[in-house]
């Protein structure tokens, strides 16, 4: 938010890759470092706590005087109301269950028999989307406020567009996310094989302890598609630049920055009918598929034959309204009007300070 903090920081909690949690272990790793994290934080002593990173357990002590950006619940497995298919299996029941036990006992309340698995209910929330902010009244019952998260804005000439697209032999679509499992890419390259016509650029990154899917991908990958990983910001610009479509095939995806970045680049975004490309209304309808393939392929060939300038342009201007100025100002007032609505939490810590 271009505020210098720098002598206001009195310590930093390091934040565990992926590489370095325990293989079958990710939720168990994630409530124990969740949970530590914030008891470590609260010994500072703050008046209030903005997370903009999702959390398992938040300790009741500061739990009043907390502020969460939630990108989306991933405690989801605790309730089958969303993914129902998580406790079909037996061996998965068992390896939930022990959570379960842990999270609903910590910091546990004798006196007033509170045994909530959370202590979130008792602060604030913040969704990334009307999408996720639906999930989070499903898994916690409680409301949240929406502020869409900052996407990256291009300004460089639309014009500079048609140029490289003129020059560019085979129409391009481009992918931009994650080389992971639940992006789905098998159906990307599915759908690059019914279309040996178009171009497919996927630009991404890889994670150590995925690359053998990313070679898996690479190995079904037909001749049209070219992998870019780790690109640079000029790497990924030029692709852009020449690229008509995104391509977006994960379901349910919680916002999606990804296609608001292609929009502000001219693009048309196509994705699946899920997720706020959809709740949110994120991609117009005409360009979001469903399951079946062949849905893919119609909703991608209206794209390429309906791209023009002007639609470039109406795209870009929609993009705006995702920018970090946007974003800052919203944050900003939903900081300040948050404040003066908690003021008395505030002086109820300054008065326990001086006893």
């Amino acid at each position: 938010m271009s505020i210098d903090v720098e002598d206001s920081i009195k310590g930093f909690v390091k934040v565990k890759r992926n590489n370095e949690i325990l293989p079958g272990f990710r939720i168990y790793q994630r409530l124990v470092y969740s949970y530590f994290t914030f008891k470590k934080l609260i010994t500072y002593n703050p008046n209030f706590l903005l997370v903009t990173g999702n959390l398992t357990e938040l300790p009741k002590s500061m739990s009043e005087r907390t502020i969460v950006y939630v990108h989306f619940p991933t405690d989801l497995e605790r309730l089958p109301i969303l993914q129902e298919d998580y406790t079909s299996k037996i061996w998965k029941r068992l390896y939930i269950q022990p959570y379960l036990f842990i999270s609903k006992n910590i910091d546990y309340d004798s006196d007033n028999n509170d045994i909530d698995f959370s202590y979130i209910k008792k602060g604030t929330i913040i969704a990334n989307s009307n999408y996720t902010r639906n999930a989070i009244k499903k898994v916690w019952n409680i409301d949240s406020t929406v502020i869409y998260p900052p996407c990256p804005q291009y300004s460089f000439p639309l014009e500079d567009k048609i140029q490289k697209i003129e020059q560019d032999t085979n129409k391009t679509v481009c992918t931009l996310g994650r080389f992971v499992p639940e992006k789905e890419y098998e159906t990307i390259l599915q759908i690059a094989k019914q279309r040996p016509q178009l171009k497919f650029e996927l630009i991404g990154g890889v994670a150590d302890d995925k690359i053998s899917y990313f070679n898996s991908l690479k190995n079904k990958a037909s001749e049209n598609v070219t992998f870019h990983v780790n690109a640079t910001e000029n790497q990924k610009m030029e692709i852009l630049k020449r690229s008509k479509i995104l391509l977006h095939s994960f379901k349910g995806e919680h916002f999606g920055i990804a296609l608001i970045e292609a929009m502000s680049a001219g693009l048309i975004p196509v994705s699946h009918n899920s997720g706020a490309a959809k709740e949110d209304n994120i991609v117009d309808e005409k360009y979001r598929y469903n399951d079946d393939l062949d849905s893919a392929l119609n909703c991608l060939d209206k794209a390429v034959s309906e791209w023009n300038l002007d639609k470039a342009s109406q795209l870009r201007q929609f993009a705006q309204n995702f920018s970090m100025e946007n974003y800052n100002k919203n944050l900003k007032r939903f900081i300040t009007n948050w404040i003066e609505s908690h003021s008395h939490l505030f002086k109820e810590k300054e008065k326990n300070s001086r006893c």
